[in-house]
């Protein structure tokens, strides 16, 4: 008999100690009003560490793309791809531009060879202006396709030495739960009255509270959100 309640004491014991306080489980990472992994805008390259990878991944516009450390690796020649891509669209936009201003306008009293010769150099300037167009829509893919890989792993623009924008990876969302797959039926929910508004690139953007300068800014494609960037729009590239 006094085995039994010796057993039982025991039980209530352990029962006792497995009842007791629970070690709460971690905290989400969010992108916040504080940042993301250390990194805001304004902080500099060096204080990044190694939170980011060593080389950049893009360099549109002067501004410097990493990814988070332990993302995808930069491309070899990626840099370069986008200079020349960049420099071959500029040179034929100015051709284009330049062979366009130069048309001949033969105007009412123009001559049979005045229409002929404007004829020939509307045909050259549209040839150009074709060159041109097909040459920005490359650029434009590249960018699409260097802002996606960015935002697969997440990770920071810089312009110069501080940072432009952190971009969040697909899991991070913002305090308020918005980020990459939020619909903007949500999205509009969540931010419109303090302030939501569309970009002239396209996104949606609002004011991060305590930061006049940053916004949360949301890239969407359809009816969702396809990532989520902490933007400070007063850092400049190039």
């Amino acid at each position: 008999m006094r085995i039994v309640v010796i057993g039982a004491a025991l039980l209530v014991a352990l029962a006792a100690c497995s009842s007791g306080p629970q070690a709460s489980a971690p905290k989400p990472e969010a992108l916040g009003p504080d940042g993301l992994r250390g990194l805001a805008p304004g902080v500099t390259k060096a204080a990044a560490g190694a939170t980011l990878a060593a080389e950049p991944m893009s360099g549109f516009d002067g501004c410097k793309s990493y990814s988070f450390a332990g993302g995808p690796a930069p491309q070899p020649g990626a840099i370069e791809e986008e200079q020349r891509a960049v420099a071959k669209a500029d040179g034929l936009n100015r051709k284009a531009q330049a062979a366009d201003a130069h048309v001949l306008d033969p105007g009412l009293r123009g001559s049979a060879a005045d229409y002929a010769k404007s004829a020939a150099e509307s045909e050259a300037a549209a040839k150009l202006s074709a060159q041109a167009a097909a040459a920005t829509v490359v650029v434009t893919e590249l960018r699409e396709e260097r802002a996606a890989d960015l935002a697969a792993s997440g990770g920071a623009v810089f312009a110069g030495d501080k940072v432009r924008s952190v971009v969040a990876p697909p899991q991070v969302k913002t305090p308020e739960g918005a980020g990459a797959g939020t619909p903007l039926a949500d999205l509009h929910r969540l931010y419109d009255a303090t302030g939501l508004k569309p970009t002239p690139e396209g996104h949606f953007a609002v004011a991060v509270p305590g930061h006049p300068t940053w916004t949360y800014d949301f890239t969407a494609v359809g009816a969702k959100a396809t990532y989520v960037a902490l933007l400070d729009a007063s850092v400049k590239c190039g």
